[in-house]
C-alpha cells in the first residue's frame, strides 16, 4: 500500500514524500497499518493482519509499488491521478485512478478469472473504464493461456491487443494484431511506449488513433498434415474435437487443404465461429471472425490485416 489516513484522518501518499512517525490507518477497513522504509521494497504500508480487510488480500511486490509509482510520475504533470484511491461504493481500489474515471490496474501475479470477471464487472456498473496492465510473470510469449486471453483487448485498428509494463526498459508495451495458429502459437507486432515522454492518455488512445493500418508476415505451415496425424494419433482432445466437428460435415480432417493457418484469438479455424467470451470486450467479434474467414479463404494468408482493412474490403467487394 503507498496510502494511508493519518492519527487526523487525512490521507497521506508515500509517493508525494514521506511523514512523520505517527500511527496509520486502512482507508478501507480502517484497522491499523504499518510504514515500512526498508532498503528492498520503496517505502509502503503494511497491514498488521491482512485478515480484517477484504480490498487489500496480498503483500504486493516490489515490482507491483515501483510500477505504480512510475504510471503516477507519469500522469501527474498532465492530469489528476490517484493512487489506491477507495472506492466505498465499489468495495475496490485502483491501483490509480484517472481523472475520476478511468481505473489503471497494474497485475503483476496470477488471479482467478472469477475474480478477475467479478473486479471488471463491478467497474463498469459504476461507470469506470478499466485498463489492466500486466507484470513480467503475466506478459505474452509464443502461447496464450485461458487468464491472458481475459486481459485482451480490441480496436478496428490493431485488433486484439494487450498491455505490459517493462519496469528495467522503462516503458509501457503494446501488443497488438494478436493472432494464433492451429498449433497453438502466437505471433503479433509490438510497440514501446517510455514512461514520462509522451502523453499517457494519448498512449491509452493509440488503438483507436487514425493512422496508417500496419499488416503482418506470417508464414503457411508446410509440415501442418504431418503434426495433425501425429496430435491425432495421441488423441489429443483439441484435434479430436476437430476431427468430430469435420465429420459431421461430411469432411475428413486429414484431407483439408486448411487456406487459414492464422486466425484471430478465440475462434474456430475451421468454422469462423466464436468460441470463448472475453472480459474486456464488448465488439461484435463474430461478425469480424466471419468476414477475417471469408477473406482468407479466397485469398493467401502470408499477410494478416487489421479488422479495418478485411471490413473496408468486405463492404467494397
Amino acid at each position: 500500500m503507498l496510502t494511508a489516513l493519518n492519527e487526523n484522518h487525512k490521507l497521506i501518499n508515500l509517493l508525494d514524500g514521506i511523514p512523520k512517525k505517527q500511527k496509520f490507518f486502512c482507508p478501507a477497513c480502517k484497522s491499523e497499518v504499518r510504514l515500512r522504509c526498508g532498503p528492498i521494497k520503496i517505502p509502503h504500508f503494511a497491514h498488521l493482519s491482512l485478515e480484517v480487510c477484504e480490498v487489500w488480500s496480498e503483500n504486493e511486490s516490489e515490482q507491483h509499488l515501483s510500477l505504480k509509482k512510475a504510471i503516477y510520475d507519469w500522469v501527474k504533470p498532465y492530469e489528476k491521478v490517484e493512487v489506491e484511491k477507495y472506492l466505498p461504493e465499489l468495495n475496490q481500489t485502483p491501483d490509480l485512478l484517472i481523472n475520476n474515471k478511468i481505473a489503471i490496474e497494474i497485475q503483476c501475479s496470477r488471479l482467478s478469472i472469477k475474480r478477475l470477471k467479478e473486479r471488471t464487472d463491478t467497474y463498469r456498473k459504476y461507470g469506470y473504464y478499466v485498463v489492466w496492465m500486466l507484470g513480467k510473470d503475466l506478459w505474452l510469449s509464443d502461447r496464450i493461456s485461458p487468464l491472458q486471453k481475459q486481459f485482451l483487448y480490441f480496436s478496428q485498428n490493431l485488433g486484439f491487443y494487450y498491455w505490459e509494463l517493462d519496469l528495467t526498459k522503462k516503458c509501457l508495451r503494446v501488443k497488438y494484431m494478436i493472432h494464433e495458429n492451429l498449433k497453438g502459437k502466437l505471433t503479433c507486432l509490438e510497440k514501446d511506449f517510455s514512461f514520462s515522454r509522451e502523453n499517457f492518455l494519448k498512449v491509452l488512445g493509440f488503438p483507436f488513433q487514425c493512422c496508417k493500418l500496419e499488416r503482418l508476415q506470417v508464414k503457411v505451415d508446410r509440415d501442418l498434415k504431418a503434426y495433425i496425424q501425429r496430435e491425432l494419433f495421441h488423441r489429443n482432445p483439441k484435434w479430436m474435437k476437430l476431427q468430430e466437428d469435420l465429420y459431421f460435415r461430411g469432411k475428413n480432417l486429414l484431407t483439408e487443404s486448411f487456406p487459414v493457418q492464422w486466425a484471430p484469438i478465440g475462434s474456430n479455424i475451421l468454422t469462423g465461429n466464436l468460441e470463448m467470451q472475453f472480459l474486456q470486450i464488448r465488439d461484435d467479434l463474430p461478425a469480424y471472425y466471419k468476414v477475417f474467414r471469408d477473406y482468407y479463404t479466397k485469398n493467401s494468408q502470408k499477410t494478416l490485416f487489421p479488422p479495418a482493412y478485411l471490413l473496408k474490403y468486405w463492404n467494397v467487394n
